[in-house]
């Protein structure tokens, strides 16, 4: 048993601090992290603006430090702190949403309807930025049935809950179905599960150019895979050569690479890095854990006061420190890590306080 000071203790504190306060400084400030220590201010939120608001000087990168994680050094690992940017809705799904927030704004839309689960990382992204706008948000929501922190968000921002069975939410890829939808809450617009789709990639652009911009040269990029339309963009946006891969948040996602393809087809947009999906980190399947990925969890955050949650981001550092444990990769290697946000889904964990 770990003693109330203990430094796992202490660390542990520190890294919920941590939380609470990105989670609070995140409602109307944007963040740079430019180092581990320096922190500077980048701009305010304004109402009526599409999120978030960055200068061609933000790099938001921060170097992990020296001291190894279960035996392993992770020093030549820097994380790209995307839920550090983003206004009220911090992490990838603003980026993805800039582009269905411009349809929105040129057809003179102000109701916008999507799709997720109880726990949706883009619902709650829509929510927050929808009452940043003043647009109307409708959430299609698979497994409503139980109440979630997430929901209560996402209702206090005013969004629409319209809670589906599983078997009716089977149908959001069903045109009939969609244009029923999208007929009863007329105007809208429809946005796919998750900010999927052409659209989605070409806010992503913007990731890549933020890595561009920051003149760093890295032998691997990571970045955690839902739909796979950051990965895309990234592939389409990067410069150099570095290796990107994506890790699979799901099980038995076989058809990722097929839908990447498809949406750099949609986008017109060729890859311009090799990159390859990593399938073997799932731990389970989507939003399930291991034993294995939540030691690795705990001691990570112990170590690097830095803040994960286990469906997106503590999968991508945990395939990448299995990796370096088993000497498939050199610790020597420059790699950067893509934080995708997401921390509000770490209320569903217990383990993780």
């Amino acid at each position: 048993m770990t003693s109330a000071s203990s430094p796992v203790c202490i660390a542990g504190a520190l890294v919920q601090a941590e939380i609470r306060a990105v989670m609070l400084a995140a409602t109307s400030i944007f963040l740079i992290m430019v180092s581990p220590s320096v922190v500077v201010f980048a701009g305010v939120a304004k109402r009526g603006t599409l999120l978030p608001m960055l200068t061609d000087s933000s790099t938001s990168m921060l170097q992990l430090c020296a001291d190894p994680v279960l035996g392993v050094s992770m020093r030549n690992v820097t994380v790209l702190r995307l839920d550090l940017l983003g206004g009220s809705a911090p992490g990838n799904k603003v980026f993805k949403l800039r582009g269905s927030l411009r349809a929105a704004q040129a057809r003179g839309i102000k109701r916008i309807l999507s799709f997720g689960g109880a726990w949706s990382n883009h619902l709650h992204a829509l929510a927050a930025v929808g009452a940043e706008l003043d647009l109307e948000t409708v959430g299609v929501v698979r497994g409503a049935e139980t109440e979630t922190p997430a929901l209560e968000d996402m209702r206090r921002w005013g969004m629409q809950i319209v809670p589906v069975s599983r078997e009716t939410y089977r149908r959001r890829f069903d045109s009939d179905w969609l244009a029923d939808l999208e007929q009863r809450h007329a105007p809208c617009l429809v946005v796919p599960e998750g900010g999927a789709g052409a659209d989605g990639l070409r806010g992503c652009l913007e990731i890549a150019d933020m890595v561009n911009r920051s003149g760093r040269i890295f032998s691997r990029v990571l970045v955690p895979v839902g739909t796979g339309t950051t990965l895309a963009g990234l592939i389409a946006g990067l410069r150099g050569s570095p290796e990107v891969f994506g890790v699979a948040a799901l099980k038995g996602a076989r058809d990722l690479e097929e839908r990447v393809q498809e949406y750099l087809h949609a986008s017109g947009l060729p890859a311009r890095v090799s990159w390859q999906i990593i399938h073997d980190a799932h731990c389970g399947g989507f939003a399930r854990t291991s034993a294995e990925l939540r030691a690795f969890m705990l001691a990570f955050e112990s170590v690097q006061r830095l803040p994960l949650e286990p469906v997106y981001t503590g999968k991508m550092l945990y395939a990448l420190h299995s990796r370096l444990a088993q000497g498939r990769w050199a610790e020597d290697e420059p790699v950067l890590v893509v934080h995708t946000g997401g921390l509000q889904g770490r209320r569903g964990y217990a383990w993780l306080g």
